[in-house]
């Protein structure tokens, strides 16, 4: 077995003081990311363009509901760049990255590990 990373999402969001995920959707209970049983780690980096603290959540599941969560801050100035390591204790269907903060623009990549056949 070998490890692979693929990435996952390359976007761009505008974070504000209500929650929403990375692709701006707003209903919690909405996963951002499906099908995601093959990755068991991901990397999330980017760029903030505020100097004020985003925070973060970010939740594992599968159709019955939300099993894992993990949350903190993205801190730095206005055009530091950022990185996340995401290792969910078992893979999970469903993913949610959900952010909430001071107005600014959060540039984000997301890149998911699997293990492949060698």
């Amino acid at each position: 077995m070998r490890t692979q990373s693929l990435t996952v999402y390359v976007g761009v969001v505008q974070v504000d003081a209500s929650a929403k995920d990375v692709l701006n959707q707003t209903e919690p209970l909405a996963p951002t990311f499906v099908n995601m049983e093959a990755y068991r780690a991901f990397y999330w980096t980017g760029v903030k363009r505020g100097d004020a603290p985003i925070a973060y959540t970010v939740r594992g599941g599968n159709g019955n509901g939300w099993q894992w969560s993990a949350s903190g801050q993205i801190t730095g100035t206005a055009g530091s760049w950022f990185r996340v390591v995401l290792k969910p204790p078992a893979p999970y269907s469903r993913y949610r990255l959900e952010v909430s903060g001071a107005p600014q623009l959060l540039h984000s990549k997301l890149t998911g590990l699997q293990e492949v056949e060698a």
